[in-house]
């Protein structure tokens, strides 16, 4: 074996090792991101035949969830530990592509740090949720590094085959994650730099970027026939190109996405003096491309400069493309970081070792160096024992797969994919987590009182509820209970078409134990069996009559009215109040003529006294309109709870403006605390006035 084999082989293993050995504690961790859940749901949909985004639609390209059900084929459905083994094999392997392109570039020194530099990092200065989780971003690094060291092994000139080999591997990258598309600038950049610096005829270089760019599209063109050839190709371009145009990008300003670049050079400054070598380093390698007249030694290194410089500046825009600041987002940044800083410490060690060099030098050097491998090995080693709270929704999920049988599959409404895996559980519907049909975009138009119906993917409801009738869940998990990622948003009174199918068709499942957790378990009723909670019986009439609806002209008495523990109205302080004790219900019958309606409303003083041994945990108020022929529409929601904030007491004033109409109902609804808990929910609405077109 040759002395740069021998290196190689010894570099590799030592990679490895090392990598394994910093991950081996987070293996068998229960869940480190939401993004492992949804790889998980995904490949066990895959497993069962399905196809992505026809049967389990997520918004990022296809790569990554393929390799998790290519690792479940062979280790067994929902084996994270399994998978996240895999991901250590694969950084450490892109720590090795590092060794090679740094190797090229300087000398086996540069690999070798550039290696270790990797493996250290990317354990260390990620949160430890992003650093020890199976994201899509360390497919990314591994296929962008792959691709480098295909490209910079190649000599002064990399034939076409390497090209080929750059493109395809570059191809794969983006197949990963679509930020990675910018890499493939890197070697567009280099094979233009050298046909510029050696004079080649433009046919010649325009056969080398055919080259690279039929590579790319090799694998694209597989991925695309594919799904076309799966009926699944519409649905392939909608989720991970046109919604993410359409929807997910437009809720980020470009001032944030530029902001947003600075987040990975903050997390490479937990390394302080290894980002300030890296800074001296760049600066240097600015210098030397802008220099109109290199020395002949720089100019054959100069080509491997240029695809540094632009892979280094298309990984960091990468990483601030999507604007939100994720730590994974940097993983794309971290490996091109890498292989500079390595060249950097090559050029210390270099300078340490050199004999013609002072002694004070040469010390300064070694110290330098020290510093920044004691630091990195530090913070490696004290990042092994991190880990996370467990997720609330393990013991709703426990409960679920101890009271169904493994072929059940449920359905979760929120962005909870986590209850897939805990239960051991496959999803009932291609929409593992459904901010596609309520409009959330992580995590940005979160406000509790913005409404996203702006951001829903039209269709997704009905394709949900035919998919759900087709195939019946065993239990459905609504997340609305609870702030579950925001999900507190997004109640079933909001979406009465899902309501209506799960109130005709399932129970609701000991909510004295999982709506103070943050949830309502729905269990599928058997056949025969009545639904547990049927609707409240109206009132009387003789006592609905007394609860009309003012307007200029006649009152309207409510056509429905339901208030299982009470209602009257009576002159309070000079208001009439109707008092409807939660949950209630009030509809009135309105004529095309209705313009507004007017009032206020608020929970009595006594709900929330310090003397009430059982206080109100606050109640919710909404007005809902539903026009003769038209979709129902909530006016008004608001959510008071007086005990905890002060600012919700007393009396809250409202107008609501109802759009052109032919006539049409209005409802009054108030609804149950956080914990679905009834008790002292003493609500009312007061001086309630409709008024009329003038």
């Amino acid at each position: 074996m040759s002395p740069a084999r021998r290196i190689g082989f010894v570099a590799a293993l030592t990679l490895l090792a090392l990598t394994l050995w910093l991950r081996w504690p987070s293996l068998g961790f229960s869940l480190w991101n939401v993004d492992e859940a949804i790889h998980a749901a995904a490949a066990r949909t895959l497993l069962d035949g399905g196809v992505l985004y026809r049967d389990a639609v997520d918004q990022r390209t296809p790569l990554s969830y393929y390799a998790v059900a290519a690792v479940f084929a062979v280790a067994g459905e929902n084996n994270l530990w399994a998978v996240r083994l895999f991901i250590a094999a694969l950084v450490a392997a892109t720590g090795g592509m590092l060794f090679l392109a740094a190797r090229a570039i300087r000398d086996p020194t540069a690999g070798v740090a550039a290696g270790l530099l990797y493996v250290l990092l990317a354990t260390s200065v990620l949160f430890q949720g992003d650093a020890n989780a199976a994201n899509t971003e360390w497919f990314v690094a591994f296929f962008s590094s792959a691709a480098a060291a295909v490209f910079l092994t190649g000599g002064a000139l990399p034939s076409l085959g390497r090209l080929l080999a750059t493109g395809l591997l570059a191809g794969c990258a983006f197949l990963s994650k679509q930020p990675a598309l910018l890499d493939l600038s890197a070697p567009l950049a280099a094979v233009l730099y050298l046909g510029w610096r050696q004079a080649r005829s433009a046919r010649a270089v325009l056969a080398d970027l055919a080259a690279i760019a039929t590579g790319w599209g090799l694998p694209i063109g597989l991925a695309l026939a594919y799904f076309a050839a799966h009926g699944a190709l519409r649905d392939a371009v909608f989720y991970t190109w046109s919604y993410n145009l359409a929807y997910y990008g437009p809720e980020i300003t470009t001032a944030t996405r530029v902001a947003s670049a600075v987040v990975p050079l903050q997390l490479v400054g937990t390394q302080p003096l290894l980002l300030v070598l890296w800074l001296a380093g760049s600066l240097v390698i600015v210098h030397r491309l802008l220099q109109r007249q290199p020395a002949p030694a720089e100019s054959a290194s100069n080509p491997a400069l240029v695809y540094l410089a632009v892979w280094t500046l298309a990984g960091l825009g990468g990483a601030a493309s999507g604007g939100r600041s994720f730590d994974h987002y940097t993983i794309q940044f971290l490996a091109p970081f890498c292989l500079g800083a390595g060249l950097v410490l090559a050029h210390l060690a270099a300078v340490a070792r050199a004999a013609a060099r002072t002694r004070s030098l040469r010390v300064v050097a070694a110290l330098i160096l020290a510093g920044v491998a004691g630091h990195a090995l530090v913070a490696a080693w004290s990042a092994r024992e991190r880990t996370l709270p467990e997720d609330p929704s393990i013991r709703v999920s426990a409960y679920i797969r101890e009271q169904s049988a493994p072929a059940d599959r449920i359905f979760v409404w929120g962005y909870h994919p986590d209850i897939y895996l805990h239960a051991d559980r496959r999803p009932a519907s291609r929409f593992l987590y459904a901010s596609f049909l309520s409009g959330l975009v992580p995590w940005t138009n979160i406000a509790p009182g913005r409404n996203t119906a702006y951001a829903v993917v039209p269709g997704t409801m009905d394709t949900l509820l035919a998919e759900l009738t087709a195939r019946p869940p065993r239990y459905i998990v609504d997340c609305s209970a609870g702030p579950n990622r925001h999900w507190q948003k997004y109640p079933l009174d909001d979406f009465p078409a899902l309501q209506g199918f799960i109130r005709a068709r399932y129970r609701l499942e000991k909510p004295e134990q999982f709506i103070p957790q943050g949830f309502r378990l729905y269990v599928l009723l058997a056949p025969g069996e009545a639904a547990a909670t049927p609707a409240a019986p109206p009132l009387a009439a003789e006592l609905a009559a007394t609860l009309p609806l003012g307007t200029l002209g006649a009152p309207l008495a409510p056509v429905v009215a339901t208030a299982p523990f009470g209602a009257g109205a009576s002159l309070v302080e000079g208001r009439l109040e109707y008092f409807a004790h939660a949950p209630s219900s009030l509809v009135y019958r309105v004529p095309a003529a209705a313009a507004a309606l007017r009032g206020s409303f608020g929970i009595r003083p006594g709900a929330y006294a310090a003397e009430n041994s059982g206080p109100s945990d606050g109640a919710e108020f909404i007005v809902r309109w539903r026009p003769a022929g038209g979709a129902e529409q909530v006016l008004l929601r608001r959510l008071l709870r007086p005990r905890d904030e002060p600012a919700d007491r007393g009396l809250h004033t409202f107008r609501v403006t109802l759009p052109p109409h032919g006539g049409g109902e209005l409802e009054l609804v108030t609804g149950m605390g956080p914990a679905d808990n009834s008790a002292s929910d003493w609500t009312f609405w007061s001086d309630l006035l409709l008024e009329n077109y003038r």
